[in-house]
């Protein structure tokens, strides 16, 4: 059974632009990025839109929470709890992440723990540190490790960064180098986003919690994200997710992709978290 991926918290990650939003227009300078401090809960479910072999049943939840900025750094809380019926068994999977990212991306911090059915399975507790030449990984847990990874590569905050700006510059494609600290903390990722169609402020049917006032103002755009191992000659995912990212950086509509079965998140609380004033771009 695959396991359930820490590299998920990256990919539902909420980020806001500063202003009212919308495309840029041609030769604008966008306002800058800066983290939107919430809390969110999904209600998760088996997609019943693809296969899932083997697979009879699933349902679970996430919690979401992120706080910080560009001047004291950002944090990411995530817990992910899904229930599987297989064949009559039933499997429970637990998956708790926390990480902090230097608000310049300078340096990121990372733990993580799994169980299954209350066993625990892994805990991973690292750091990466951007140098002149590289990024240097160093994990403690699982296993110790000392690597040196592409200098290129961006942590998940920079990267959802990246993407609410492409999104507002009208831009269809956004491919990067991603580490996360994910699993044992040895991975570097290839990530590919696509990014749909702007969805203008109010469109469309969506869940009660995504009814809330400030996101109904406010555009939106489908999202896809496939993470392809560096270094893995496969023409396929690793994993991918899809999702509506709303310009304040929240999403809703999720839809994850493990390759043997996918899950279907939807929006079912959201709390804003109090914001702290930063002037650094």
């Amino acid at each position: 059974m695959t396991v359930i991926r820490t590299a998920l918290a990256a990919a539902v990650a909420g980020l806001v632009l500063a202003g009212s939003g919308g495309a840029s227009a041609p030769g604008q300078t966008a306002a800058p990025a800066a983290l939107s401090p919430h809390r969110a809960v999904y209600d998760l479910s088996l997609d019943p839109r693809r296969p899932a072999r083997g697979l009879d049943q699933a349902r679970g939840r996430i919690l979401f929470e992120t706080g910080g900025n560009r001047c004291e750094g950002f944090t990411t809380s995530f817990r992910q709890v899904v229930e599987l019926s297989m064949n009559g068994d039933r499997v429970v999977m637990d998956v708790r992440t926390a990480h902090f990212e230097e608000g310049d991306g300078s340096g990121f911090r990372f733990t993580s723990q799994s169980s299954q059915n209350g066993a625990a399975k892994v805990e991973t507790d690292g750091t990466a540190t951007r140098g002149p030449d590289a990024v240097s990984v160093v994990v403690r847990r699982p296993r110790p490790l000392n690597k040196q990874i592409d200098r290129a590569a961006i942590f998940p905050t920079e990267h959802l960064i990246r993407l609410v700006e492409a999104a507002r510059e009208g831009r269809t494609i956004l491919e990067a180098k991603v580490y996360d600290g994910a699993e044992t903390g040895e991975k570097l990722y290839n990530a590919t986003a696509i990014i749909g169609r702007r969805i203008a402020p109010g469109a469309g049917e969506v869940e009660a919690a995504a009814r809330d006032t400030k996101l109904a103002a406010l555009a939106r755009w489908p999202v896809t994200i496939s993470y392809f191992e560096e270094g893995r000659d496969s023409v396929n995912p690793v994993y991918s997710i899809a999702f509506e990212l709303y310009e304040n950086g929240v999403a809703r509509q999720l839809a994850i992709h493990y390759g043997e079965f996918s899950l279907r998140g939807d929006l079912a609380s959201l709390e804003w978290q109090p914001e702290a004033a930063c002037a650094r771009p």
